[in-house]
């Protein structure tokens, strides 16, 4: 065969890339247009036909932009690449509250048993046997009947991204029980890399009602990149700037949140999500006057060089790794937890660097472990792990009828004492009758590398507690301290 012919045949094997037409709103008008929501329009005309096309979508040559939203306005659907190259965006909002850009993907009902889910192999589903798709499974039996203050009740859901017929991933507690009441949908989705990115949300001041700025339903592989979200102080609140659900594999990194519509007993959020499986946030950086996170129903999340006043999954997930990441001024906050909570790296100032949230009712085994942090101890927060007791009833469902508290790790600490000798791992608050009932998982406590210090040197009269009040274990706890300075330990639990 000749070199040439043989060189035809090569050619002829590589897949052929043809590039995505590129979607620009100075192509549809946007120099012309007079208005604010003259504006809009163009930009709603640039989106639908970028979607429509399949193709990219980039804001190249704006450098800023003002838009309102006319009467009966809707969002601006993203395409799969967007990259609005650092244009501002200032949105003033008069109509009615509505998210800004939003990648959404719909999906259909579908009958699968929960032994078919367990197995994690669906080849014998038609639907799914072939191609990339999303599952959502919806329990619609309540986790919680009712939120403890609050008078609702929450459902557990999980999403599984299925390839070929096979789970790459697993829900976090079974569906195969009693108690649970399936519902499940799918949707086919596209596995490439999706993108949004290089951009700047500025929410008018003259805006009555409120613009959520990103959001991603049911979607996978999406990154967000470079997006900062500026917010001025306003009465609203009930804020979801950017917002996720249904989703795997997502990413959002270099994220920069000046503000919420929120304020102090009145709730907002920077980010709010909702059933998510491989989440990554990165170089967040954020701020809100309730918190920065309120999600549920999430499995496999990494935070990593963030700083954040807040980290909350309020019920129902699995497997945290925060990593290199600074919290402040407010407590990262769990309830019902599977798997591992993992601070790594971490600083914790004017904050309870891990509190389980009593008003879900819902305790479920769990461990938390701390690598090489750092803690500043002061007379209010002088307690690692706060675990809150409000209800001496058991949850009506199987899986949470037993008041589990974690196993704790600690791999090298300093903790900087401010006006306090004591600290404690575990700080139960509660009322008597509550604490007294019988705790059960935790069996072990390990403790290697405490080093307690006052104004930057070691100080050798500080008093370890492992918890600060008795507590009643099912099983035996066996606390095991290598290499702290403490004076003296107590570790306050009964068998």
């Amino acid at each position: 065969m000749s070199c040439k012919r043989l060189s035809i045949i090569l050619l002829c094997l590589v897949p052929m890339v043809v590039k995505a037409q590129v979607f620009n709103p100075l192509d549809y008008g946007l120099r012309e247009a007079t208005s604010d929501s003259a504006r809009y329009n163009v930009l709603l005309a640039t989106h639908e036909a970028a979607v429509a096309a399949e193709g990219s979508i980039s804001y190249t040559g704006i450098d800023s932009i003002n838009i309102a939203f006319p009467k009966g306005a809707k969002s601006l659907p993203l395409a799969k690449n967007n990259d609005f190259a650092g244009a501002v965006v200032t949105v003033t909002n008069n109509q009615s509250d509505i998210v800004l850009y939003l990648m959404y993907r719909g999906a259909q009902n579908i009958d699968i048993s929960a032994e078919v889910i367990e197995s994690g192999d669906f080849s014998s589903v038609p639907q799914l046997a072939d191609g990339n798709h999303l599952l959502l499974l919806d329990d619609r039996e309540p986790w919680v009947g009712e939120r403890i203050g609050y008078s609702y009740p929450f459902y557990r859901r999980d999403v599984l991204l299925i390839s070929n017929g096979k789970a790459l991933n697993r829900q976090v507690a079974p569906y195969n029980t009693a108690a649970t009441r399936l519902k499940t949908t799918f949707c086919d989705i596209d596995t490439m890399p999706k993108r949004v990115e290089n951009l700047v949300v500025v929410r008018s001041k003259a805006s009555t009602f409120k613009t959520y700025a990103v959001a991603i339903y049911n979607s996978d592989n999406v990154t967000l990149q470079n997006i900062k979200v500026v917010t001025p102080k306003s009465k609203m609140t009930a804020d979801g700037t950017i917002a996720a659900n249904g989703c795997t594999r997502l990413k959002l990194q270099d994220i920069d949140i000046q503000g919420t519509y929120s304020a102090r007993g009145k709730y907002g959020y920077a980010f709010s999500m909702n059933n998510l499986w491989n989440v990554e946030f990165k170089q967040v950086r954020a701020t809100g006057e309730w918190g920065v996170f309120g999600t549920n129903n999430m499995s496999q999340v990494l935070l990593e060089e963030c700083e954040v006043n807040r980290f909350d999954i309020h019920c129902y997930g699995k497997d945290v790794v925060l990593r290199n990441c600074r919290l402040s001024d407010k407590q990262t906050q769990f309830s019902s937890m599977y798997g591992k909570v993992v601070f790594d790296h971490c600083e914790f100032i004017n904050t309870i660097p891990l509190r389980i949230r009593a008003s879900y009712n819902a305790y479920t085994p769990f461990d938390i472990e701390f690598h090489k942090c750092r803690f500043v101890a002061t007379r209010r927060y002088h307690s690692l792990v706060n675990v809150m007791l409000l209800d001496t009833n058991l949850n009506a469902r199987p899986e949470l009828s037993e008041k589990c508290w974690p196993n704790v790790t600690i791999d090298t600490m300093e903790v900087e004492l401010q006006g306090v000798r004591n600290i404690n791992i575990y700080n139960p608050t509660g009322t008597l009758s509550e604490l007294s009932k019988k705790v059960g998982y935790i069996d072990k406590v390990e403790i290697q590398g405490l080093q307690l210090n006052r104004r930057g040197k070691q100080y050798n009269r500080a008093t370890l507690n492992i918890s600060d009040k008795k507590v009643t274990t099912t099983t035996p706890v066996k606390v095991q301290i290598t290499n702290t300075n403490a004076q003296e330990i107590k570790r306050g639990f009964e068998e």
